[in-house]
């Protein structure tokens, strides 16, 4: 008996299918694609990327044939065109950075038949190498052959709700500001989830969104959604910051006429504070300052304020890679002041957030680097996903409901990786 795939078809059928009518084209659906590049990065044990940007209809594919390159400290000055990874904190978990050895893109498109498929504009790939990864069978790619992690399980609701007092205790003792304490959500995966439909459904649901998946055999297999830029550069143009903070979830109501308690409004406040400080210590004034406004990210929304300097006027192109070194970690995703925030995670946090609020993006493509701070990600292992996520305390914080926070920006990203295709790819 064969096994059914989303579309209530074979996956042999299909796969016989695209071979015979596409024969020579190397023409498969994205997802067919995306299973057999991933098959190919772990065969090879070579570094691959593979990320959609926000508002953008195109599927970006980036390989390094050497697994990718472990950087000390990351000054994006000096860094080849490529792709980044970087973690929360440098330790056990490296930098990563990726050449562009193999790079690609299509568009994602809605495909209408099982048998219709899409071609990938290789911009740099030998032949023999786009026969290679067009004949790999896309099943080859095991979940099982990634690292397992059998002692690792979910934060317990006790257990977060005491950091989470602890935070506040902290902030009235005016030790800190602001905190973020992160959890993470362990859920069993069977051997055959297919990532690629996972990843296809995120790019789908979260247009607004920096959809990745990346792979690597030193930072393993990564799937993230993530809302929040850290820096975008413009070469000789711009350089743009965010700050995006708060969190409730959407409902029937418009965007404009959505209401914000005095909590969320001051965790906002504390980011924009924090990115212009970073500004003052470089003695920058000159930049624009848009909003705060209500933006949606899946089914959530969140406070966003666009901070945008003119770097050609200003003659500052290093901008980009002195403001990185500083930001990273925000007050977003640690908590204020910086030091003391760090030493409070430190001594709470039992488990690794590994590269879940580091940061992610290409560097120096088209003139252009694009760098993410990695939220509303997960991590796959052998036998299980790890989902992680985080929310802002304040003073004002209520700890019931910062879990429940937490619980909704984990099920975001669980719902594309276990539901259900709702039309074809």
């Amino acid at each position: 008996m064969h096994q059914q795939d989303y579309n209530g078809c074979t996956k042999e059928i299909i796969l016989e299918n695209e071979l015979i009518k596409n024969k020579g084209l190397r023409k498969f659906t994205p997802a067919v694609w995306i299973n057999k590049i991933l098959a190919f990065a772990q065969l090879k044990n070579a570094g691959l990327a593979i990320w959609k940007l926000p508002q953008d209809n195109k599927i970006h594919i980036l390989c390094d044939l050497e697994g990718g390159s472990a950087i000390k400290e990351v000054n994006l000055d000096e860094l080849d065109p490529g792709f980044l990874l970087a973690p929360f904190q440098a330790g056990a978990n490296q930098n990563i950075h990726f050449k562009s050895d193999i790079k690609g893109i299509f568009e994602l498109e809605e495909i209408t038949s099982p048998a219709e498929g899409t071609t990938i504009d290789w911009e740099t790939i030998t032949e023999e190498k786009e026969i290679e990864i067009s004949g790999i069978d896309l099943y080859k790619f095991s979940h099982l052959k990634l690292k397992n992690y059998p002692d690792l399980k979910s934060t317990r609701k006790e257990e977060y709700i005491k950091w989470v007092k602890n935070g506040i205790a902290s902030i009235k003792r005016e030790e800190l500001y602001k905190i973020v304490p992160s959890k993470i959500k362990c859920i069993p995966i069977a051997e055959d989830l297919n990532i690629a439909d996972a990843y296809l459904r995120a790019c789908t649901n979260y247009s607004d969104a920096f959809v990745s998946l990346t792979y690597s055999p030193q930072t393993g297999l990564w799937m993230g959604a993530s809302p929040e830029t850290l820096i975008e550069d413009r070469k000789n143009e711009y350089f743009k910051t965010v700050a995006l903070a708060g969190t409730q979830a959407k409902d029937g109501k418009s965007i404009a006429n959505t209401a914000w308690t005095q909590k969320e409004i001051e965790e906002q406040a504390y980011v924009s504070r924090y990115i212009i400080n970073c500004f003052k210590k470089i003695r920058l004034r000159e930049y624009e300052e848009m909003g705060p406004k209500t933006v949606q990210a899946g089914n959530l929304l969140h406070l966003k304020t666009t901070y945008k300097v003119d770097t050609k006027t200003l003659n500052f192109p290093e901008l980009a890679s002195v403001m990185l070194k500083l930001l990273h970690p925000t007050s977003a995703v640690c908590g204020m002041p910086k030091t003391l925030s760090l030493d409070f995670l430190t001594k709470h946090e039992t488990h690794d957030r590994a590269y879940f609020s580091g940061y992610i993006g290409p560097v120096h493509l088209d003139n252009r680097s694009h760098i993410f701070v990695n939220l509303r990600c997960c991590q796959f292992t052998k036998g299980k996903a790890i989902f992680y996520a985080g929310a802002g305390i304040t003073e004002d914080s209520e700890p019931e409901k910062e879990w429940q926070e937490t619980e909704i920006k984990c099920k975001v990203l669980a719902n594309m990786v276990f539901n259900s295709l709702s039309g074809k790819r």
